[in-house]
């Protein structure tokens, strides 16, 4: 009996009410605006790419150009191969507004992309609240 509890106890906690596949995908436009904002960073479109952000990010990325150059010259010139939806997650902390992470895997011939991509919301607001790129593979010259 103490065997079947446990086993019920765990089946529970890992279909939870969090998991993936009952978090919505992002909506269209929130979509189109990790893909655009990801593509005007990677061109070099800087005040482009700042339109796509939550004011707040706005204004960090604005007084650290540096920063934003340096993400910009991470991320591999030319056509990807593939863009996949890899995870996606509701972040809750106290004393900080929600977050709605996407990840994305973007695969270039000789690179590998891990693009974080965060919202208010699922269905929420098209402005991104957060990012984060890393490339794996090759350096860019």
């Amino acid at each position: 009996m103490k065997t079947k509890l446990m086993s019920l106890a765990a089946v529970l906690a890992l279909s939870g009410c969090n998991s993936v596949d009952n978090i919505p995908n992002p909506s269209p436009e929130q979509e189109r605006s990790a893909e655009l904002a990801y593509e005007d960073l990677r061109d070099g479109k800087y005040e482009e790419f700042l339109n796509h952000l939550e004011p707040q990010l706005q204004v960090q990325f604005k007084d650290n150009e540096k920063l934003m150059k340096r993400f910009s010259r991470s991320i591999p010139q030319g056509e990807y191969k593939s863009k996949t939806l890899m995870t996606k997650q509701i972040e809750e902390a106290t004393n900080q507004p929600g977050q709605y992470k996407v990840s994305y895997e973007i695969a270039y011939p000789n690179n590998l992309v891990q693009y974080d991509v965060s919202f208010d919301k699922p269905n929420g607001s098209d402005k991104i609240r957060n990012f984060n790129i890393q490339v794996f593979g090759k350096s860019n010259p």
